[in-house]
């Protein structure tokens, strides 16, 4: 995973939420991550989301971000899965 792509990736995610983008319009950003660029689309969503929630967001918003995060780490209904919902973990170990 490069910094460019990480960056790039959470000022798009940044100007979204910004913007007021919704629970669908979050979850297919990420989903398009990972479609797109495969396990390090995960990694990268992962690590934008997180980053993303370090500003100061309304609760609403910061409880889409979480649900988000959830399904990218496979913490949630299997249904609800992003991918293989196992984007925290390194490259290593997954």
């Amino acid at each position: 995973m490069t910094y460019q792509k990480l960056s790039s990736t959470e000022l798009a995610l940044s100007n979204l939420v910004a913007l007021g983008a919704g629970r669908e319009t979050l979850f297919h950003f990420a989903r398009s991550l990972v479609e797109n660029q495969g396990r390090d689309g995960g990694f990268i969503a992962f690590h934008a989301f997180n980053n993303v929630l370090d500003q100061e967001l309304p609760e609403s918003t910061e409880e889409i971000l979480m649900d988000v995060l959830d399904a990218l780490t496979g913490q949630c209904n299997s249904s609800c899965r992003i991918g293989s919902g196992d984007y925290h973990l390194s490259h290593q170990a997954a």
